[in-house]
């Protein structure tokens, strides 16, 4: 009966431990929209042009781009970049931002308060991520 049980722990225990590091990465990472960091005369600095970033340019008239941003901290950005792949046939655009870094970006964009309403919405951005890699 012992051998059965001991068996059993070893079949088990690496999808339990492949369970907690998955988790684990979840909780390093937070995909956020292009728009969180404002509009793209500001967050092109940090994040990218606001069209595909497998083409060259935006759309001669106004497209929807669905661009995430994966801010990302204590895990590899080759990690990162094997768990949400740019993907341009199904239209998946991610683009990549350490924390520290989109965190620097928000505190500059916010102390230079150009546009009440981007100012606002950077601060929800920054409360966001606070809250989601200070727990």
């Amino acid at each position: 009966m012992k051998e059965n049980s001991m068996l059993r722990l070893l079949i088990v225990f690496p999808f339990v431990l492949l369970a907690a590091c998955a988790s684990q990465v979840k909780q390093n990472t937070i995909i956020l929209d292009y728009s969180d960091f404002g509009p793209q005369v500001i967050a092109g600095e940090v994040v990218g042009m606001e069209w595909w970033q497998w083409q060259s340019h935006g759309e001669p008239r106004p497209a929807a781009y669905d661009i995430k941003i994966v801010v990302f901290q204590d895990i590899p950005l080759t990690e990162v970049k094997k768990l949400y792949p740019v993907n341009p046939d199904m239209k998946k655009d991610y683009r990549y931002l350490k924390y520290e870094k989109a965190l620097d970006f928000l505190n500059s964009k916010i102390d230079d308060d150009v546009m009440e309403k981007v100012t606002s919405v950077l601060e929800i951005t920054r409360t966001k991520l606070i809250s989601e890699f200070n727990k």
